[in-house]
């Protein structure tokens, strides 16, 4: 059996550690585990039902019987593999494909606002919540995990221009990187 892959931050060598004062407070963080659930149009209740039964996970809605999955350890995939046949659903796994962004602090709001075409108020977008969007080139997926903290999911590939974005928007009100 090959070794694991080895998970390297794509963020590694970029961050300065603190600009100015705390409002807004970046990191980042590797997946354990991500994935994502497809059902097919006519087994969605089915599939619900299995996510139903996940314990210590994040289900984020990502589209019509669509759901990105986060476990804080491994296996995820090849459990869901196992609960999900080819004919209810698709089962894909994301944990090396994508970087979870935290963005937190009390200009966190602000400053994700000046680059995402979101509404961003507790009433459109409530605690616990899930939206899709984008800056510019870079697709995102938003999870709120309170009033002021989000985190943003988005391609390895891409983070480090998001991640550079974030610092610059971020300098004008000052922020730190943990």
């Amino acid at each position: 059996m090959a070794d694991p892959v080895e998970k390297v931050s794509p963020l590694q060598d970029l961050s300065v550690p603190h600009v100015g004062s705390d409002s807004v407070v970046l990191s980042e963080r590797l997946c354990e585990s991500l994935v994502q659930v497809q059902a097919w149009p006519d087994t969605v209740g089915d599939v619900e039902g299995v996510l139903a039964k996940l314990k210590d996970v994040t289900t984020m809605a990502s589209g019509p019987g669509r759901w990105l999955i986060e476990a804080p350890t491994e296996g995820l995939e090849q459990k869901l593999r196992k609960s999900i046949s080819a004919e209810m659903g698709a089962v894909t796994g994301l944990t090396h494909a994508r970087v979870v962004v935290s963005v937190s602090g009390e200009k966190a709001t602000w400053v994700l606002a000046s680059g995402i075409a979101l509404d961003f108020h507790l009433d459109a977008f409530p605690v616990g919540t899930t939206q899709l969007s984008h800056h510019h080139e870079i697709g995102l997926t938003i999870h709120r995990t309170g009033e002021d903290s989000f985190e943003l999911y988005a391609f390895t590939s891409l983070v480090r221009g998001l991640w550079h974005w974030l610092e610059t928007a971020s300098a004008e009100v000052g922020y730190s990187v943990i």
